[in-house]
Parts: C-alpha cells; sequence; structure tokens
C-alpha cells in the first residue's frame, strides 16, 4: 500500500500549515470573480453596459437580502421529500438487487488461495460500492431537473412561494438521502460477506510424539504448525504459525480425563492498526543528510540507502510515551522495506540490516538489533523496554522511554543496511510504532464514509450542471470533472509543465515537424516561439485553475487503508468532511445563480 505524505497530516497541519484553509478560500474567490465576469459579458451582450450590470448585482442583491434569509428548512425538507419520492419511482433499488447478485456470485471469481483473502475480500466490496453508488448520483443528479423544465413540471413549484435556494438544496438532499440508503444497506452486506467469507476450521491432524506440537488440517487452500506451551497457572496453549496473513488460537481442554486440542477462529485478518509515523531524514556516504540513491526505480516515492556504509534512515517520532503503547511494557514498531539487490548471492538467507533506537540529543542509543527484510510484507518487531545500550559511549542498559526519549517525547529510530552491494528502499510510511488497534467494523465504517462522500459530490456537481444544461450533457459535464478527479494527475503534470513537450500548441507544432519531446523547439524564429509559448502558459495556467478547482476523486477513496489494515486517522475523515461540505456550499451556490437566470416561464 503506498500512503502519501498528505494522508498523514493531522486537521490542522492541512488546514492551516499546509494552507488548506488558504487554497480553499482562493479558489471560491477566483471562481466567484470569474462568474461574475462571465456573467456580466453575457448580460452586457443582452441589455447593454449599464442594464448588464444591473441584473447581475439585481441577483447578487436578492441572493443576501431575500433568498438566503428567508430560505425555509420545511420548504427544502418538503422538496427533498418529492426528489426522494421521484428517486424510488425510478426504481432505483435495483442497483441494490445487483450489489446483491455480484456478492452471491462472487465466490466464484475470487481466489480463497490468495496470500490475504481478507484485502481481496475488502478490496472486491468496496471496488464495486464505490462504481455502483457513484452511477447512481451521477444519473440521478443529471436528469431530474432537466426533465422538470422540459416537461415544465417546474412550473408549479416556482410558482409557489419556493426559492431557488431551497430547489437546488431539496435536490441534492433527496438524491443523497436515497444514496445513503442505499449504500447504508451494502455497506451491512459488506461487512458481512467478508466477515463470514474469510472465517474457517481446522482441525489437529498430526501430534508429536511428546504430544507439545503438531500439524492442522490442509483447510481453505492452507495448514498450521503448532507448538504448546505450559502457562504459569499449569494449563496449556498456544498459537499456530503465521499463513497467509492469520493465526489460530490453539485451546487445550480435558474432557473425560482426556486431553482435547482444538483451534480457533482465524486471528490478525481483520485489523485496524493504529500507526503513528515520523519524519524521514536520510544520511549520505559520509553521514551527512542526503536525499537516498536512486537505483532506477521509475517512482521517485521510495529512496535507497547503500549496504555496509554510514547511508541511515532516521525517522524522528513525536508524542512518545508509554500510554500511548498499551503501557510501555515494549515498542512495537513495524516495517515494510524494499531490498535492491546488486547480485544474488545466497538466495535462501535475505538482506540483513539493523535497527538503532536513538535519543535526539545523541548521547544515549540503544545496542544494534539486527533483522532480515520481509519483503512484500510488514515485519513487526516488539522492543522491550529495557535494552542494552550506551551512553556517552559506555555500555549501559537503558529504558527506552526513560532514556531514548527526549524530554518533549521524541525518539529517533536509525535503519541501516548491513550487507555490502546491497540497498534497502523507504519512504515515510515504510517505518511506523504502532500504538494499538482500532475496531475493525468501526474503521470499514470511515472507509464507506469516504464513498459516501464521493457520492455526495457527484450528485452536487450534477445538480450545478443540470441547472443550466441538458441531462445528457450534464451526466458529459459530470463525467469529465469524475474523471478529471480520479485519473487528471497525468493532465494536471502537463498542465504545470511536469512532462516534457511543451503545451498543446507547441505539441501540435512538433507533430508533424517529428520533433522529440526533450528537443528544445526550434523554427527559426525567436519572436515566434516566445509568442506560441507565452500562449501556451496562458492555456496551462488556465488548465490548473480548473484542475485543482476539481475535486480530486480519489483522495476520498480509502479503501485501501481498510483493506491493508490501517486505521483511517480522525484527521484524515474531518478534513475531507470539511472539503465536502466547502463542494456542497460552493455548487449550491453556483447552481443558484444558474437558476436564477434561466428563463422559466413562470418564474
Amino acid at each position: 500500500m503506498r500512503i502519501e505524505p498528505e494522508q498523514m497530516w493531522s486537521y490542522f497541519e492541512w488546514l492551516f500549515y499546509h494552507y488548506g484553509l488558504l487554497q480553499g478560500v482562493l479558489v471560491a474567490v477566483a471562481l466567484a470573480a470569474l462568474g461574475f465576469i462571465a456573467c456580466y459579458l453575457i448580460s452586457m451582450a443582452r441589455y447593454g453596459p449599464g442594464e448588464g450590470f444591473y441584473h447581475v448585482t439585481r441577483v447578487i442583491y436578492e441572493l443576501l437580502a431575500r433568498d438566503l434569509p428567508r430560505t425555509s428548512m420545511r420548504r427544502i425538507y418538503a422538496l427533498g421529500r418529492l426528489a426522494f419520492q421521484e428517486a424510488i419511482r425510478r426504481r432505483v433499488l435495483v442497483v441494490m438487487a445487483v450489489f446483491i447478485v455480484g456478492v452471491l456470485f462472487a465466490g466464484w471469481f475470487l481466489d480463497p488461495s490468495s496470500d490475504n483473502v481478507a484485502r481481496l475480500y475488502i478490496s472486491f466490496v468496496m471496488t464495486g460500492t464505490s462504481y455502483l453508488v457513484l452511477l447512481l448520483g451521477l444519473f440521478l443528479s443529471c436528469f431530474s431537473l432537466p426533465a422538470d423544465i422540459k416537461s415544465k413540471t417546474i412550473q408549479t413549484i416556482t410558482t409557489k412561494p419556493v426559492r431557488c435556494t431551497e430547489i437546488v438544496i431539496g435536490r441534492i438532499l433527496g438524491f443523497t438521502a436515497v444514496g445513503t440508503l442505499l449504500l447504508a444497506g451494502m455497506a451491512f452486506l459488506s461487512y458481512q460477506f467478508v466477515s463470514r467469507g474469510i472465517n474457517h476450521e481446522h482441525e489437529v491432524k498430526d501430534m508429536a510424539s511428546d504430544g507439545m506440537s503438531g500439524t492442522t488440517s490442509y483447510d481453505a487452500k492452507h495448514q498450521h504448525q503448532f507448538e504448546l506451551i505450559e502457562n504459569e497457572d499449569g494449563s496449556m496453549g498456544g498459537t499456530t504459525d503465521e499463513q497467509k496473513g492469520h493465526r489460530h488460537e490453539v485451546v487445550v481442554r480435558d474432557v473425560d480425563g482426556q486431553r482435547v486440542v482444538t483451534l480457533g477462529k482465524p486471528e490478525g485478518l481483520l485489523g485496524a492498526r493504529i500507526p503513528v509515523f515520523g519524519s524521514l531524514q536520510i544520511t549520505d556516504r559520509s553521514g551527512n543528510v542526503g536525499s537516498g540513491l536512486n537505483v532506477g526505480y521509475e517512482s521517485e516515492y521510495q529512496k535507497y540507502i547503500e549496504g555496509n556504509s554510514l547511508m541511515s534512515a532516521i525517522w524522528t517520532f513525536d508524542g512518545v510515551y508509554p500510554g500511548r503503547f498499551g503501557g510501555g511494557d515494549s515498542l512495537p514498531l513495524e516495517l515494510s522495506l524494499k531490498a535492491f539487490r546488486t547480485y544474488k548471492g545466497d538466495i535462501v538467507t535475505g538482506v540483513q540490516g539493523e535497527i538503532i533506537l536513538k535519543n535526539p540529543d545523541g548521547r544515549v542509543e540503544s545496542e544494534r538489533r539486527g533483522f532480515v527484510v520481509k519483503e512484500f510484507a510488514v515485519d513487526h518487531i516488539e522492543i522491550p523496554r529495557k535494552i542494552s545500550g550506551s551512553r556517552d559511549g559506555q555500555p549501559v542498559e537503558v529504558d527506552i522511554f526513560d532514556d531514548l526519549v527526549s524530554e518533549d517525547g521524541q525518539l529517533q529510530v536509525v535503519v541501516r543496511c548491513k550487507d555490502n552491494g546491497q540497498y534497502f528502499g523507504m519512504a515515510q510510511p515504510d517505518l511506523y510504532l504502532r500504538a494499538g488497534d482500532s475496531t475493525f467494523g468501526w474503521n470499514m465504517f470511515k472507509g464507506f464514509l469516504g464513498i459516501w462522500m464521493q457520492m455526495v459530490l457527484v450528485i452536487c456537481l450534477g445538480v450545478m450542471f443540470s441547472t443550466f444544461l441538458s441531462g445528457p450533457v450534464a451526466m458529459v459535464a459530470t463525467m469529465t470533472c469524475l474523471m478529471l478527479g480520479f485519473f487528471g494527475n497525468l493532465a494536471l503534470d502537463v498542465a504545470t509543465g511536469d512532462l516534457p513537450g511543451g503545451g498543446p500548441i507547441e505539441s501540435l507544432i512538433r507533430m508533424p515537424l517529428q520533433t522529440g519531446a526533450m528537443v528544445d523547439l526550434d523554427l527559426g524564429n525567436e519572436v515566434l516561439e516566445t509568442v506560441i509559448k507565452g500562449a501556451d502558459q496562458g492555456i496551462m495556467y488556465t488548465l490548473v485553475s480548473v484542475f485543482q478547482a476539481i475535486p480530486r476523486f480519489g483522495q476520498f477513496n480509502t479503501a485501501d487503508f481498510v483493506a491493508y489494515g490501517f486505521n483511517i486517522s480522525g484527521g484524515l475523515v474531518a478534513r475531507h468532511l470539511t472539503m465536502t461540505l466547502a463542494y456542497f456550499l460552493l455548487t449550491s451556490l453556483i447552481a443558484y445563480f444558474f437558476l436564477k437566470t434561466r428563463e422559466l416561464a413562470a418564474a
């Protein structure tokens, strides 16, 4: 799973430190200014400069002085209920039937022998739900209002004491209520499907002669090994080894004087671990701060450090105190590093590394704890609270929370690669401290809440476009925003100039000339080249502004967090809710102006 840096920010870090509030205000002001200019130009062409300005300002005055203050929640509820009933009459419940059929036949296509069957099931149900709900919101929001305008049904509403603000908000809330009802049913069925789909049982197949170890039966495409240990109270028990991401508890009972060994349900498949992320700093071969090595991997997401050198990856964590980690008897640490090999060598032994815990002041550090990197898996390491270490170069026993954690709660974790000619690759989220676990059901609810917010954004855009476009055109416009919101990174890279080749005009010139993108454009006329590049910059600046105004639908999708067992932080949920509310207010305002200026016969 790839966790982006912005997904680790707290709510207030995003809002103030990373200028989330400022960017939102700038986008709103830019759209307001652009909308005012566009409306004035259209009104000026129709009525003249003075009369056109009067018409535009009159609409703004009516919004601020009449429509907003006199907006009635009772009328919004009535219009929302009508929209809800209209959607039910359109047989939207067919979406739920399609989802149920998909779940019933999912077992034919999902491979139960997968390395992590829970991840497979969760990804399936959440991805399928997202597609169905987004299509539902798309068709509901884009065709309802244009159909009423075309059939003149809207006249029966506008002749009543109903305001445009109430029509827009009522439609959005009514369609959202329908989608919420269906999404709640899908979420409940998804939880039951995942919980029952991963459940399986094993029986004890073979026991060793001493009765302290054995092998389970081969069920669900795997089997386990286990060993029994004697507890302090004299009872026997244990756990199996880990297979396909889970274990089973081994229970020993005395039944009629005979020892019976049974295995419990699978454990570890459905989790929501709470990570504590730190800041990452990489040192170069001289031990100074560097940027890491590039080994030719296409993505710049991870950087590499060289083995058997002074290159290190140093994570600095804040807020490290015993109560945050289950009382502080140990420090749970998890890492998922990449290994890059320059030679194969021993194919059995993995690439070796070492972990060092340090106080940020540099005086106290722990002993070097060796490990073998687990590629494509999460390695869980429990470091005991009291370990061997050194203080000012002298060997002593150190306490992690008393000696290695600074007074302001900071702790440094240093990772190095020991093998010569081998490399470790890591990104900031690839090593974290595990501060307990949240419940899977609550985490899955937050994942479906992200899908709900995507649906609300689609409904808001669809209602906005439907106030001035026909149904099919509004659907195309909404789908365009949806595609750019999901897959607009490439388009944004082109618009910002991060990709070579220039803007659209320069690219059109390069194609017939067969000029490569890495070669400077040479037309033999510097003035013409300057004009072309200037026009491209204007076009690309406009495209960047449009892309930044479109919701980034992909960032609302937190299905990977649920599938890979990461808790979705409250700060991330709060950020997404804030953005959803902001887009709701913005699109409602734009829809109001378009609906207000439409030439309705009974307006």
